[in-house]
């Protein structure tokens, strides 16, 4: 981690105000492109949600063959949404406590 280091003296701030505020900006640019592939899976589907593509599903508006591939994408997705999310919240209560 020598790295850090030398960028926080470099860029005169601590090292741990560097390592949260570039952990802070990974998982932002994370949560946002999962966003955007959550989003065009549910114009492809008109939803907003894996829970309205399976309402979809049961009501026969759509086959599962049609929707099986983006069904498991969505749900690994919104897995993902929920683990950054929860990463986010940790974050920003360590930010909270200095």
């Amino acid at each position: 981690m020598q790295i850090i280091e030398e960028l926080a003296t470099i860029l005169n701030i601590s090292k741990e105000k560097l390592e949260r505020e570039s952990l802070k900006t990974f998982l932002e640019r994370e949560l946002r492109n999962i966003e955007a592939e959550i989003y065009k899976i549910g114009s492809k589907h008109g939803i907003k949600s894996i829970f309205e593509l399976d309402e979809k599903l049961k009501r026969g508006e759509i086959t599962e063959e049609e929707m099986l591939d983006d069904f498991i994408e969505l749900d690994y997705l919104e897995s993902r949404r929920d683990d950054i999310l929860k990463a986010m919240e940790k974050i920003q209560w360590q930010i909270s406590l200095n």
